[in-house]
């Protein structure tokens, strides 16, 4: 009758395991990128590089198809900038442009190069007077426009920037770049609709580009389309078999569609094509796991490990993939060497106390949880899982000691508090404190079953039976066949007179589950003593 919250407080690293997931989930939730004129590129870290200006501001400078038409002096002034420019040293440039504006105070061109160099500089309201200057001095000035516009959307300035797009768009309709950035910034927006259009005709106009599918599969992705989506992608990767991001997406996607065999071939695909790249063992790893292939799941983790062998996570995580084959050796193994990094020691202790319980040695998996604790005193986690362990041996009041100490440190805890309310349940003491808990708990997790169950049961306690019933259904309906629900919820029926339901949930308990207990209560029920 422990309260795990059925999803096992001992399932430490679950969490830690599927964290590294959102480096793919960006290409499907993240903003679109392609790089100016037509560059193809995905954002990498969750940011467009379009939207930080800086950064390519030198590609886009250097488009200058011929050097502008300036006086002598201008121009020398001008070339010196541009030298200045190439080496990196922007304040230079800055002083250079500024002595030529002084002999050609009417040239767009040096307002523009001007503003690029404030852009790298970073003072983008700098930027934006000399970007406007040159735009007021050359109306059909497309690139000062253009950095306008990113200059805009990096400020979220985005009907600043829809302007300029849409001044570039009316001197020429077909200016993929501006195309693009204007269906990005639509997305920006959550304008979708407006987004897709753009790129369905793109998608018309040059549909032997794999770039334009991958971005209309983003988007159509974003609108929760995934058939269509995945339509994209497959074209994609028709024209440009060897496109890494559009394997990754499709893979994502496929997932998400509940295909895993599928997305299993294009992150391997993705891995072909990439050899070196972590992230996708450690994907490939996890998709294994879920599917409950554990052993291939291993084998990508130690291939990750060779790959990266100063990453401690990795350890963990192995670790865990070995106690969920059977092999709690070889995990508690693998996690003596993490501890010898000497990184995220106390994750490493708590992860080896995990192993040590799954393997049946209690006394050392608490002697783990117990070294964890003192390598950070003010982390609630492992006095929670010491508090469990207590718990599951027997020896309540060292538990509730630990839970008291965990939900002291981190008051927001359901687990914790739930944990702590159940046992003062089945102790029958603190009952009103129980109660408080146990629905602290719930107002975190309002839908968590095993909740509901406890609470019932602290009513339970408290001779509320009516309500305990209402709250022990409730938890039934949520958590399924759980033999604890199913015998509580036959001691409630007993207490209120339904014998029949008493006897049904009892007996459903222990086809789930083997217990004397349960077995006494039906034979005294059948032979009237109870």
């Amino acid at each position: 009758g422990t309260r795990k919250s059925y999803s096992s407080y001992l399932a430490i690293q679950t969490s830690v395991i599927m964290a590294s997931r959102s480096f793919l989930t960006l290409a499907i939730s993240g903003i679109l990128t392609l790089y100016l004129y037509g560059c193809a590129s995905t954002p990498k870290h969750g940011k467009s590089t379009r939207y930080s200006p800086g950064r390519k501001i030198a590609g886009i400078v250097e488009r200058e198809r011929k050097p502008p038409s300036l006086s002598t002096k201008a121009y020398a002034h001008y070339s010196l900038g541009v030298i200045y420019d190439n080496e990196g040293n922007t304040s230079r440039a800055v002083e250079e442009y500024l002595k030529a504006i002084e002999f050609d105070p009417d040239a767009a061109p040096l307002y523009y190069r001007l503003g690029a160099s404030y852009v790298k500089s970073g003072d983008l309201d700098k930027a934006i007077s000399a970007l406007k200057k040159a735009v007021e001095l050359e109306e059909d000035n497309a690139q000062s426009r253009f950095l306008l516009a990113l200059i805009y959307t990096s400020q979220q300035r985005y009907e600043e920037a829809t302007k300029e797009y849409e001044e570039i768009l009316k001197r020429n309709v077909d200016d993929l770049a501006t195309l693009t950035s204007l269906a990005d910034l639509y997305i920006l927006g959550q304008d979708l609709d407006r987004a897709i259009e753009i790129y369905e005709n793109l998608a018309k106009e040059k549909s032997d580009s794999p770039v334009i599918h991958f971005n209309l599969a983003m988007v159509y992705a974003k609108a929760a389309r995934i058939d269509q989506a995945l339509a994209e992608l497959k074209k994609a990767v028709e024209l440009k078999p060897d496109y890494l991001e559009a394997h990754l997406a499709l893979a994502v996607l496929l997932e998400m569609d509940s295909k895993p065999e599928e997305a299993l071939e294009h992150y391997k695909r993705a891995l072909q094509l990439d050899p070196a790249n972590t992230k996708l063992y450690r994907q490939l790893g996890q998709m294994y796991f879920q599917m409950e292939k554990i052993e291939e799941g291993i084998r990508e983790y130690e291939h990750l490990l060779k790959l990266d062998p100063e990453d401690v996570i990795v350890y963990i995580e192995l670790g865990y993939m070995y106690v969920s084959g059977g092999r709690a050796d070889d995990a508690i193994e693998i996690l003596k060497k993490a501890l010898l990094l000497e990184n995220r020691t106390q994750d490493v202790l708590m992860a080896l106390g995990f192993c040590y319980s799954e393997k049946g040695d209690k006394p050392a998996a608490i002697e783990e949880y117990k070294k964890s604790i003192e390598a950070d005193p003010l982390n609630p986690k492992p006095y929670f899982y010491l508090g469990a362990m207590y718990e599951e041996i027997g020896e309540r009041n060292k538990a509730i000691l630990e839970l008291e100490k965990a939900i002291e440190l981190g008051p927001d805890n359901p687990e914790a508090l739930n944990y702590l309310g159940y046992i003062y349940a089945e102790e029958n003491r603190n009952l009103d404190e129980a109660e408080q808990l146990v629905k602290k708990a719930l107002d975190i997790d309002p839908d968590n079953g095993a909740y509901l169950d406890s609470l019932g049961w602290v009513y339970y306690k408290k001779g509320v039976f009516e309500q305990a019933r209402i709250e022990i259904e409730k938890a039934k309906g949520l958590i399924g066949d759980d033999p604890v629900v199913y015998d509580h919820l036959g001691d409630v029926y007993f207490k209120i007179g339904d014998f029949d339901k008493a006897k049904e949930a009892w007996e459903k308990s222990l086809e789930l589950k083997t217990s004397d207990e349960v077995k006494k209560k039906i034979e005294s029920l059948t032979v009237g003593v109870r």
